[in-house]
């Protein structure tokens, strides 16, 4: 799809809020006064299995670690990044981690 600088910057514009606006970004309920509650309220009606939810947001889990973004990706999609992707046999290690340029945690 092609557009005119004119109508790119039109459309682009569109989504600018105007300098008296506060984008508010949570509300109902997940709004951040009750949160909390409307959450277990939601699982309650729902008929989801409650679980004590730890600080860091996971549920508690019994004598495991905090799993790791991988770990739910494969829970939720199915998906193991850490099979090779084109013979789906394989593991796939880290071997070097790239840090970004501007990284602080670079070394």
């Amino acid at each position: 799809m092609t557009l005119d600088a004119d109508e790119f910057i039109r459309r682009f514009l569109l989504h600018v809020l105007p300098t008296w606006f506060v984008k508010i970004r949570y509300y109902g309920l997940l709004g951040s006064r009750n949160r909390k509650a409307t959450l277990i309220k939601c699982r309650e009606l729902l008929g989801l299995r409650s679980e004590p939810i730890t600080e860091t947001g996971f549920p508690e889990s019994e004598g495991q670690g905090i799993p790791s973004w991988q770990e739910l990706l494969f829970r939720v999609s199915g998906i193991d990044l850490s099979k090779c992707p084109s013979c789906c046999e394989g593991r796939m290690r880290p071997k070097e981690i790239l840090w970004p340029i501007r990284c602080a945690r670079a070394p």
